[in-house]
């Protein structure tokens, strides 16, 4: 196990573990606004894909497009909202919740305001008020709420002033309430402010108004003040830091399962859905009649749905709710998830560390649905995923850097024992198996230095290996910049190879033109003073082409990438009989008779090992 802890392994670790605790803090430390958007937007998310809140008792009864229709082109007005409270009240419905604000024309002398406060008798109703900058008429609180101990109520929750029902309606109504709706940053109506404190009494949000005066006020509601949150009997509901309830917005298949048209109670026929002890909010989806507001489930929901939205997650005891200190256990956790991704560095490569990865950040993703799942808890996937993005960047970054660098330093290690061709295969295609027993037409290219041996003798060690690894650096780069490849460096000879272990089109010609180039750089070295001082002798070449075996031979521990075949051998004789013809480059019949450029013959000569063949120079 020691061995993931040393050298460069542990770098991506130390950086995995520095973002890891960065990050988390920024997750606990950073005001909520910098990222409310997006959190928000992951809220909006899972609010959709849960389960809806969907309470039977609650209705919604519609003023639609087909309630003005059936009016015959009368204009809505309060003898008709009269007639359908009655209708309303004649089922006996538990509460009728109005989302109108029935704040104008006063009168009681104009037209339809006395029926509608006698229909508002009719049956317990809540009528709703909005947030204004003029103080009206003082309203009195007829639903009564109990304060927890130590209770810091929030700022947001007084009111200057209010925009409420006329009293001649009020007087008939079994509480008021407020009906008015905040959006967040963009707009979106997300929660509902629970009370609104006007002249010192309280007043809940609508939807609670509804479902406290359904249930007979028989419970007072408590406003618990730590952790700060609502209770209604045995059921308990968390408050935001701004007094807020959170809702899940309906989808449209939802609102039309619990809403009805007004012009089904207008109408002779008997209502298709019995409101007998239901909960019936009334309001418009009609633009001129009623609010519409952008929530998570579409861009323009009537307020009367939200309200309906809020009182069945409320009856269903399922409301989305964020637990107290929840940044600080998000915290934690993508500290937990981050170190165990660093610590990943150690054992998986990059692709195999970005694997991990991210499917941390999916189970992330798939924990913060789960939980809401369960019990409507609003986990920040979008921060905690956030993070541990971040961390999975930095480690798999600096954990690729320690493979190419450890790569790097393979390549010039490995490339001293085998040709950097052999070493990059098994780098780069760790599938494509080892390099042995491969039948492939070669073109073998020996060079040696002539005089070598007296030349060892003139010069000391030291100066000997300078102009070796000068002469080879250039002789080798040259065998590479013609695509051959370096099989092996033996005393002062270069055995190279064309067309392996990958092909080499024209191979023959390249080999002869890496040829006539070595000739020419080996005689240009000796014109430099280090050379010229030790009289470094020319380069003698020989070259052939023919059908050899490539591959790994070796025991023991070491091993040799090699060729082998007679092309090879006679390559290394031609390189040898320089001598007798008095030449520099010595090529085979085969490379002859394939090579497309103008050879010059020089008859058949001798080979020892070989007998007479017919050679050829350039």
């Amino acid at each position: 196990m020691t061995r993931y802890w040393t050298g460069r392994t542990l770098k991506p670790i130390q950086f995995g573990l520095v973002t890891s605790i960065l990050v988390s803090l920024a997750v606990f430390l950073l005001p909520p606004h910098l990222l409310e958007g997006p959190r928000e937007r992951f809220f909006d998310t899972l609010n959709q894909l849960g389960n809806q809140a969907v309470d039977p008792s609650v209705v919604v009864v519609d003023v639609d497009r087909k309630t003005i229709g059936a009016l015959n082109g009368k204009t809505w007005d309060r003898g008709d909202l009269a007639r359908l409270i009655s209708a309303i009240a004649a089922q006996k419905p538990a509460v009728v919740a109005l989302d109108f604000v029935l704040s104008a024309n006063c009168e009681a002398q104009a037209p339809g305001n006395r029926e509608l406060a006698d229909a508002l008798r009719q049956a317990p109703s809540v009528l709703g008020f909005l947030i204004s900058d003029q103080h009206g008429p003082p309203m009195q609180s007829r639903l009564p709420v109990i304060a927890g101990r130590g209770l810091n109520i929030p700022m947001g929750w007084f009111l200057d002033g209010v925009e409420a029902a006329c009293p001649l309606f009020a007087e008939g109504a079994a509480g008021e309430a407020g009906a008015f709706l905040l959006g967040d940053a963009d707009a979106r109506v997300r929660r509902v402010q629970a009370y609104s404190i006007v002249d010192g009494a309280a007043y809940p949000a609508l939807p609670l108004a509804a479902i406290l005066v359904a249930s007979g006020n028989g419970s007072p509601p408590i406003i618990e003040a730590s952790p700060f949150a609502l209770r209604l009997g045995p059921k308990r509901f968390g408050l935001g830091e701004d007094g807020n309830l959170r809702f899940v917005a309906a989808n449209a298949s939802t609102m039309e399962g619990r809403t009805m048209s007004g012009s089904a109670l207008l109408g002779a026929g008997s209502s298709p859905v019995s409101l007998t002890g239901k909960v019936v909010f009334v309001g418009s989806s009609l633009p001129s009649l009623g609010g519409l507001r952008a929530t998570a489930s579409m861009p323009l929901e009537p307020s009367v749905q939200i309200a309906a939205d809020l009182a069945s997650g409320m009856l269903q005891g399922t409301l989305p709710h964020r637990m107290p200190g929840s940044a600080r256990y998000e915290a934690l956790f993508v500290l937990a998830a981050g170190i165990a991704i660093s610590l990943a560095a150690a054992r998986f490569r990059p692709s195999g560390l970005a694997a991990l990865g991210s499917a941390v950040i999916v189970a992330t993703l798939l924990l913060a649905f789960g939980l809401y799942a369960l019990n409507g808890l609003l986990v920040d996937g979008f921060s905690t995923a956030l993070a541990l993005l971040v961390v999975l960047i930095v480690v798999t970054y600096f954990q690729f850097a320690r493979v190419r660098a450890a790569e790097r330093k393979a390549r010039a290690r490995f490339g001293q024992y085998l040709p950097q061709a052999v070493v990059d295969r098994y780098l780069d295609g760790e599938d494509r198996g080892r390099p042995a027993g491969e039948m492939r037409e070669v073109t073998a290219l020996f060079t040696d230095i002539e005089g070598f041996s007296a030349l060892t003798k003139r010069l000391d060690t030291k100066d000997m290996v300078a102009l070796l690894d000068i002469y080879f650096a250039e002789v080798n780069a040259c065998v590479a910049q013609h695509g051959g490849m370096v099989d092996k460096v033996v005393g002062d000879a270069v055995h190279a190879l064309f067309n392996a272990p990958e092909d080499l089109k024209n191979h023959v010609d390249r080999a002869i033109d890496c040829a006539l180039k070595i000739r020419e750089l080996t005689e240009r070295m000796r014109t430099r003073p280090d050379f010229v001082a030790c009289d470094f002798g020319r380069t003698r070449i020989g070259l052939e082409t023919g059908p050899g075996i490539l591959g790994e031979v070796g025991a023991g521990g070491r091993l040799d990438y090699t060729a082998h075949g007679p092309a090879i051998n006679l390559a290394a004789r031609l390189q040898d009989a320089n001598k007798q013809t008095g030449t520099s480059i010595l090529i085979g019949p085969a490379a002859a008779a394939a090579a497309k450029r103008s050879l010059t013959a020089l008859g058949e000569r001798d080979i020892r090992d070989f007998g007479p063949l017919e050679l050829f120079t350039i």
